[in-house]
């Protein structure tokens, strides 16, 4: 059996389990787990699931996509685990390695609806031209009414994106666009996730992101800053500038640190606890659910706020 939690930052529903890839008897059942549990056609689902083991004093961290890929990390997944490990430990800020990297989490002010908040440093960003090689007459051939003059950004976070400014948001569009560059292995062998920024005011802006692996969630993390890095890159805003961004499935915030010219991203946003149950290692639900039932219930009227303010800017978005 295996006690796992389910929390979402901006609807981007994770996983968390207090077990490593270790504990299983072999790759193809750590990835069979994986699937089933994150089958939206099963009695959970999610968007993918971050194993730790904070045993040490720097907590160790795995993320899995829901088709059994691993990933090096999760924006959104790893506010929630940090949530669970700052509670976990009584702390305010620690610091967590995924894959070979660290991150810096911090827990935030709760909202007056009694939304928990959690703050991420990332790493530095890396913007990589090389990436680009091939995308762009791929990507145009693949939607050619999006934008004639569309333009990528390759941004390293450490995942990959691909990045481009939007004057309008067609849905269809991007996952057009996102399943085109998920069946060409031979121009992304670790596959790319895909956003499109929209500006909607000087401080306001709408992002959207086709994940590699997942498909469309209603918020990507690291695809938030990504683009806020990306957008930074190409329209000169100052890369310090709080940007307020806007997904389907929420509201978050991200700026950039500038320090000796390298770009450090900071994602604010919540982190919120969906429910607690068992499952067998089949990944098979083995348990009664216990729903944080005030946790979803303050963070719904958080959302009922947002999908309005998208309405009324004109955005068609839909939750997958």
């Amino acid at each position: 059996m295996a006690e796992i939690l389910k929390a979402h930052g901006s609807q981007n529903d994770i996983f968390v389990a207090a077990r490593t890839p270790a504990d299983f008897v072999s790759d193809a059942d750590l990835r069979a787990f994986v699937r089933a549990l994150c089958d939206r056609a099963g009695p959970l689902g999610g968007d993918g699931i971050y194993f730790y083991d904070a045993a040490d004093v720097l907590p160790r961290a795995w993320f899995f996509n829901p088709d059994g890929s691993s990933a090096e990390f999760c924006g959104n997944g790893m506010r929630c685990l940090g949530r669970v490990i700052l509670d976990l430990r009584g702390q305010d800020s620690t610091v967590i390695r995924s894959g070979d990297t660290d991150y810096k989490v911090t827990r935030g002010p709760v909202t007056p609806e009694g939304v928990h908040q959690i703050t991420l440093e990332h790493p530095e960003v890396s913007f990589n031209p090389e990436v680009l090689a091939g995308a762009a007459p791929l990507i145009e051939a693949a939607i050619p009414e999006l934008d004639p003059s569309l333009a990528f950004t390759a941004v390293t976070i450490p995942n990959p994106h691909l990045v481009a400014t939007v004057k309008d948001y067609d849905e269809a569009s991007l996952i057009a666009m996102g399943e085109t560059i998920a069946s060409r292995r031979d121009l992304f062998p670790a596959g790319a996730n895909l956003s499109v920024l929209l500006p909607v005011t000087d401080t306001e802006v709408f992002v959207r992101t086709f994940e590699r692996g997942a498909g469309l969630t209603p918020s990507c993390g690291s695809g938030v800053v990504a683009s806020r890095a990306a957008y930074s890159r190409v329209s000169g805003l100052d890369p310090a500038e709080r940007l307020v961004v806007r997904n389907a499935g929420g509201v978050a915030a991200a700026s950039i640190q500038v320090r000796d010219g390298a770009w450090y991203p900071v994602l604010e946003g919540n982190a919120t606890v969906v429910c607690e149950a068992e499952v067998d290692l089949a990944g098979n639900q083995a348990g009664p659910v216990d729903w944080a039932t005030a946790e979803n219930t303050a963070y719904a009227a958080l959302d009922t706020r947002n999908t309005a303010y998208l309405k009324e800017h004109g955005i068609q978005t839909a939750h997958p």
